[in-house]
């Protein structure tokens, strides 16, 4: 990468390729087709809440013009809630909902429906956060400068604590929270993936607390493991 990386402020102008790398690192760092046929509808499902009021300190890396990668939050989960009914109830989704595409895609929607992932309590930790990075960004340091840049404006914002969930599966996520000093605070075995990994995987949900009083109380699932 001949350019220097450069991390930003969102802009809305940006959502488009945001929701593109969500889907093209949204199957543990690959993409989403395997369960999610429509590329379109995930950008809106899942990009789509934080560019229509439920974002706060939202950035990406760029590097010669181009978006490498991003972080996206919500300072809680009201704000985010509430962006999301928009999302749902907007007239523009079911355009981006082509009948087969998404009976192709309902199997995933059903079993996340019935295998909600584990989270920490949302009162002492109400931000949330997720980061995708491109293939050719990984490795460099872009996800920890994304993170410490994120967490910097979260704690002058006086947001008490902020969480996330992942599995076990992504190893290199749970590194970079690791050297955070996240967390684990919830953690369960589910099948939700099981129909494209192949077997069950386990979900954590890791926090950090931001401000004078900071910490939690870790669960017994160990880091180290992994």
């Amino acid at each position: 990468m001949s350019d220097p990386v450069v991390i930003r402020p969102i802009d809305p102008s940006d959502e488009r390729v945001v929701g593109k790398i969500a889907y093209q690192t949204g199957f543990f760092g690959q993409s989403a087709a395997p369960y999610f046929s429509n590329e379109r509808l995930f950008a809106r499902l899942w990009v789509g809440p934080y560019f229509r009021g439920g974002g706060f300190a939202c950035l990406v890396a760029e590097s010669g013009g181009e978006v490498l990668g991003y972080i996206l939050g919500s300072p809680n989960s009201a704000q985010y809630g509430r962006a999301l009914r928009r999302v749902l109830l907007g007239r523009t989704l079911s355009r981006l909902a082509p009948l087969r595409q998404t009976w192709a895609s309902l199997p995933y929607l059903l079993r996340a429906a019935r295998y909600p992932s584990p989270h920490a309590n949302w009162q002492q930790f109400p931000a949330h956060l997720h980061i995708n990075l491109l293939p050719q960004a990984r490795g460099l340091g872009v996800g920890k400068r994304l993170l410490a840049a994120h967490l910097e404006l979260l704690r002058g914002a006086g947001v008490a604590g902020v969480q996330l969930s992942t599995t076990t599966e992504n190893r290199a996520a749970l590194e970079l929270y690791r050297r955070f000093d996240f967390v684990p605070l919830a953690s369960a075995e589910t099948p939700l993936w099981t129909p494209w990994l192949g077997h069950p995987a386990e979900h954590v949900g890791l926090g950090l607390g931001l401000g004078e009083d900071a910490g939690g109380s870790p669960s017994n699932f160990n880091l180290s493991r992994v």
